[in-house]
Parts: C-alpha cells; sequence; structure tokens
C-alpha cells in the first residue's frame, strides 16, 4: 500500500498531519475535533485572568460528573483551586527507571484544597494495549501523551466522571514555552529549532513541509507566539481530544477561551520568569510552595525505547542512526512504523 508521503513526513516534524483535509490513502484521514466558536475572553493581569477562570468554571461546580486532570505544574494547580472539595483529580504516572514522578507535588494541591487524588500509574505495557485503539480512532499516528491520557481518563470514566478539567492553553497564550520563546528566530532558524525529527533524517521520500511554517515567517523575525497557538496548538488539542473522548469523557479547558490583549513581556520570559502571570495567581493560591518547574508530561520513552532496534518498514531509510535521535524522537518513528502497519491490516 502506498501512503501520502506530506503526511509521513509531517507526522515526523509536527507529531500530527498538520494539514487537515489530508488523507493517508483515500479514505483514511485524521480526525480533527469539531471545535465550537466561543466568544473569547480578553484578559491583561493576573486578576482579570482569575475573575475570568472563575466564570469559566462556574457551570461546572454543582455537577458531580467533573474531575480535573492535574499535573505538578501551575496551570492545572490553579485550575484545581477552583474545583469544590473532594472533586477527584487524577495525576498521570509514568513507571520507568528515573522517570519524573509529579504525583507529590499534585498531592500537596489536593491537600491544600481537598481535592480526591487518584494517581493513574502507566507503563509501556499499557502502550503496547491501547497504541493501536487510539490509532484506529484518530485515523493518525499519536502524540507520545496520548496513551497516558486515555488511561487517566478510562479510570475517571469508570468512576462516574463525564467531564475532565484540562489546563491547556495556558502555555501558548501566557508564555509557557519558554525555550522556543527564549530569542528572537529568523525564518530558517526557527524551522531547524522546531521540527521535531527531520524528515530527511528517517524516510526514504520526504516531503517539504516548509509550507506550514511560511504563513507565519514573513517578518524580519518568525512569529513564534502565533505559531505556537495556531500550528503547535491544534496538534496537542486533536491529541488530548483522542485521547480523552477514546474513553469516554469531554473536555473542560477553560484557559482556551482567554486571550492576552497585551504583548508578551518577552524580556522577563527570557530573565527566567515564564507565565510571569500566572504565577502571580499561583503564589496567591499556594502560600509557601515553590512555583513548580518542570516539563510537562514527560514521558520516558528515552528508557521505554532504549532497546529498539529502529523501523523496519521500506519507507523509512536502512542507515538510521538511532544513537542520534532522543526518546521522544524514537518515538515519533516508532509510532508511524506500528501506524502503517495498522493501515496495511485495513483495520484503520
Amino acid at each position: 500500500m502506498e501512503f501520502n508521503k506530506f503526511c509521513l513526513s509531517s507526522c515526523l516534524a509536527f507529531r500530527y498531519v498538520a494539514e487537515p483535509g489530508r488523507a493517508w490513502t483515500p479514505g483514511i484521514e485524521p480526525v480533527f475535533p469539531i471545535i465550537p466558536q466561543q466568544e473569547v475572553i480578553t484578559v491583561t493581569t493576573s486578576e482579570e485572568i482569575m475573575e475570568s477562570l472563575q466564570e469559566l468554571v462556574k457551570p461546572l461546580l454543582t455537577r458531580k460528573d467533573v474531575g480535573i486532570l492535574l499535573s505538578g505544574g501551575m496551570d492545572s494547580a490553579i485550575l484545581a483551586a477552583l474545583m469544590p472539595p473532594a472533586t477527584k483529580a487524577y495525576t498521570i504516572r509514568f513507571i520507568a527507571e528515573g522517570a519524573i514522578d509529579e504525583s507529590p507535588t499534585a498531592r500537596l494541591y489536593c491537600q491544600r484544597y481537598e481535592l480526591d487524588h487518584r494517581v493513574i500509574e502507566v507503563t509501556w505495557e499499557d502502550y503496547l494495549e491501547h497504541a493501536d485503539t487510539l490509532m484506529r480512532n484518530k485515523k493518525s499516528t499519536l502524540h507520545p501523551v496520548e496513551v497516558g491520557l486515555y488511561k487517566a481518563a478510562t479510570a475517571a470514566h469508570q468512576e462516574g466522571i463525564n467531564t475532565l478539567v484540562l489546563g491547556n492553553g495556558a502555555d501558548s497564550t501566557f508564555g509557557g514555552l519558554d525555550k522556543l520563546l527564549s530569542r528572537d528566530w529568523s525564518f530558517e532558524q526557527f524551522i531547524e529549532r522546531y521540527t521535531f525529527v527531520q524528515p530527511a533524517s528517517a524516510l526514504k521520500e520526504p516531503v517539504p513541509v516548509r509550507k506550514i511554517y511560511e504563513p507565519y515567517g514573513g517578518g524580519e523575525f518568525f512569529d513564534t507566539t502565533r505559531f505556537l497557538k495556531v500550528v503547535h496548538g491544534l496538534g496537542v488539542i486533536q491529541a488530548f481530544d483522542n485521547a480523552i473522548t477514546s474513553a469516554g469523557c469531554r473536555s473542560a479547558e477553560p484557559y482556551e477561551r482567554l486571550v492576552l490583549d497585551a504583548p508578551l513581556d518577552m524580556d522577563r520570559i527570557r530573565g527566567g520568569d515564564s507565565k510571569y502571570l500566572l504565577r502571580s495567581l499561583f503564589d496567591q493560591l499556594y502560600p509557601g510552595l515553590s512555583i513548580p518547574e518542570k516539563i510537562a508530561f514527560a514521558r520516558p520513552m528515552d528508557k521505554w525505547l532504549k532497546a529498539w532496534d529502529g523501523p523496519l518498514r521500506s519507507e523509512f531509510r536502512s542507515d538510521i542512526e538511532l544513537s542520534r535521535f532522543t526518546g521522544e524522537q524514537k518515538w515519533l518513528l516508532y509510532c508511524l512504523n506500528r501506524f502503517l502497519g495498522v493501515l496495511d491490516r485495513g483495520v484503520a
């Protein structure tokens, strides 16, 4: 079976098919969520952010079927502070030697606001068990967090939770992706910095994906903030939606409704004060707790794929130097290789 070469290249470069409407083969087109048109709320100060978040979560507070996906970071911690006592809070813990464990920090948040904390352990065996189902539902490859999200959402659904509150959207709106915001990038520099796996390093017949970047590169410097909100953001939304809806739940994402009505203060971000407006809120809500500095959903792919020999399908080069790839990059190769096998079996 022959597959669309743009889809192959895009899933390595962006972690998803970054052009809705493209099909892997006739009739097999990645599923994107239908995002309802909702009025956005403009905010400028920490106080306005808090007032807006309180209004956005208010309709959820009297429902018994609402839980929260709680990491160790400040975005979901702020939302946790707005939830009523006894709300079920789900934290993912990846199981591997040396894996980052966010559950102790999340537990502190739950203790502060009397939430009912659940820790969901996720192993490589979970990825082996659930990846194909999630790929068939999505009709595409997976973001590396999707299996963990799916397992957490499944556990929530089994406990009567139908809606999970998420902290998505805070990073791209309030300056949380600080490494990508660390400098002003030229067009070529940003492509080199952002691209997750250069398609030519792994595929026999890579195709250019530059056109995805082009709408954001017309000025002297690349429009990083807009690219992150639109292109990067769509891939994250698609991944979370697939994982959570596959488990029978839906999501509530209050930050996605907020728009910052002022330029980000890049000097503050580049000086180490990323998400400075949210940091202020965290300090108010959690006095005495240190602001967490974390890698969001740090998956131990470097451990899980340490012994993997690489992709064997004919679409991939035979001379791939796996030692040059990080664990997250290996996941993109592994997942694409596996997904093409799913398509070959005709079960997508």
